[in-house]
């Protein structure tokens, strides 16, 4: 409570703007860089596609498309992943973070999408393009 006499500082508009835009900015930058962690392990993972690495390959992926993988494929993970029709190498152009999701659209077309889990990003599903417009994508790769 302010002493008798003394009154309080007015906070003015000016002052309540530069903290909204600082506010804004923090918020910002947190998803920048979710969204550039997304797109790191989506490159990471099709550059070792492109260099015939499965185990590494396989280590980007979520629990779940691998354990889906080794069951629709019958073998290990890192001899199923080189067997698929996936895009090697390459590089994402577009990284859209949706809370603990996030889809990873590449440069030389197709889409890979991410969840973000205890341990951070993995590929939860790869080699996506949508049917048509505002339809659910086809993945070569999904959980």
């Amino acid at each position: 409570m302010p002493t008798p006499g003394h009154e309080p500082p007015v906070v003015g508009p000016r002052c309540a703007l530069s903290a909204c835009l600082l506010a804004l900015a923090l918020a910002g930058c947190g998803t920048a860089d979710r969204e550039n962690d997304a797109a790191t392990v989506a490159e990471r993972f099709h550059a070792a596609l492109e260099s015939g690495d499965g185990q590494a390959a396989c280590d980007e992926l979520s629990e779940e498309t691998t354990s889906k993988l080794e069951q629709q494929q019958k073998k290990p993970c890192e001899e199923a992943i080189l067997s698929l029709e996936l895009p090697k190498g390459g590089s994402v152009v577009d990284a859209r973070v949706y809370q603990r999701s996030a889809l990873a659209q590449r440069a030389e077309g197709g889409s890979d999408f991410l969840d973000n889990g205890p341990d951070g990003w993995t590929v939860s599903a790869a080699g996506c393009k949508p049917t048509a417009p505002d339809q659910p994508y086809e993945c070569e790769l999904e959980d």
